[in-house]
């Protein structure tokens, strides 16, 4: 339906000589019509509806008796319905126009895929994860959607600020590299540049600078100083250890590669550090090299993809 056809249909009323009344009431209800704007809210046009009813009901209740009143009132409802009609259908006709056409992207699991935007930034998508991305960007923003966790690289563009949107936060950049994951809480790592970090529900926002973390829980935002090579290691497979305890560097293996690691630890407490640094390589092979270091045992199982490792000591 055509906004001009609507203000024919307006110009062939007037022609029509109404009473000054009926032209009153019709006149003011295009004016609160033109106040709703082009998405107008049903429950607003019903109060326009009834405030300009009250009005020409007072009014004409001075001057006419119920009975001349009555089709002055009908003809200006059926007009008011009218009107409401096509304010609905120009809604939902516009609503659906503006509407991009999103791409999806999906990775199962054991699955990892890149997928490279129309503005040439990168997202790489890691197992069990949803991206959903439109062709063409719109002229003043870039916006995708993500469920799971993903790798953005972001192509620098201050006219064009970059946000990824998730159920219940989003981040918005203008240039830089970060992770997201949103299996449990969302955790947003920032690898180089700076990001805002928005909860929508609680609307509380941070800007993180490279080598930070937000973790969203329950609408409250922690903030912490990490290491990002720890986070994003499940694309790179480049990790770096400086005397960190067992049980943060088992932790970081399991995310890097995608594995559960049970870890089964003795009686007494074992206080030792692990320093060293990888790249490319396999989880076996790193852990044969933990064996100069410490006296553990482990079993694999394929099938879950669970490593069960049983501590004895340090070496």
């Amino acid at each position: 339906m055509q906004i001009r056809q609507l203000f024919n249909w307006a110009d062939k009323y007037r022609k029509a000589k109404p009473s000054t009344k009926e032209r009153k009431a019709f006149d003011s209800f295009l004016d609160d019509l033109a106040k709703l704007g082009k998405d107008p809210n049903p429950i607003d046009l019903e109060k326009s509806k009834t405030r300009v009813w009250e009005n020409l009901k007072k009014e004409s209740q001075n001057e006419r008796s119920v009975r001349q009143l009555i089709p002055v009132l009908r003809k200006v409802a059926a007009i008011f319905l009218l009107f409401s009609m096509l304010g609905l259908l120009i809604y939902h006709t516009m609503d659906k126009v503006e509407q991009p056409i999103l791409l999806v992207k999906n990775t199962g699991e054991g699955m990892r895929s890149m997928v490279t935007l129309v503005d040439g930034s990168t997202v790489r998508l890691n197992e069990n994860s949803k991206l959903e991305y439109p062709k063409d960007f719109a002229d003043d923003n870039r916006v995708v959607y993500l469920t799971g966790e993903a790798f953005f690289k972001v192509t620098p563009n201050t006219n064009k600020p970059f946000k990824v949107v998730m159920d219940s936060s989003e981040i918005t950049v203008l240039g830089t590299s970060f992770n997201i994951n949103t299996h449990k809480n969302t955790e947003v790592t920032v690898a180089s540049g700076r990001v805002k970090v928005q909860d929508k529900i609680s609307n509380k926002d941070v800007v993180l600078d490279q080598g930070q973390q937000a973790l969203l829980r329950a609408s409250e935002i922690q903030v912490k100083e990490v290491n990002p090579d720890y986070y994003i290691g499940w694309h790179t497979r480049k990790l770096e250890f400086e005397e960190e305890s067992i049980a943060s560097v088992f932790s970081i293996l399991e995310r890097a590669y995608g594995v559960n690691i049970e870890l089964i630890m003795p009686d007494g407490d074992i206080d030792c550090a692990i320093t060293g640094a990888y790249s490319g390589e396999r989880i076996e092979t790193i852990l044969l090299g933990f064996r100069h270091i410490l006296d553990f045992s482990y079993q694999t199982d394929i099938e879950t993809k669970t490593i069960i490792i049983n501590m004895n000591k340090c070496k």
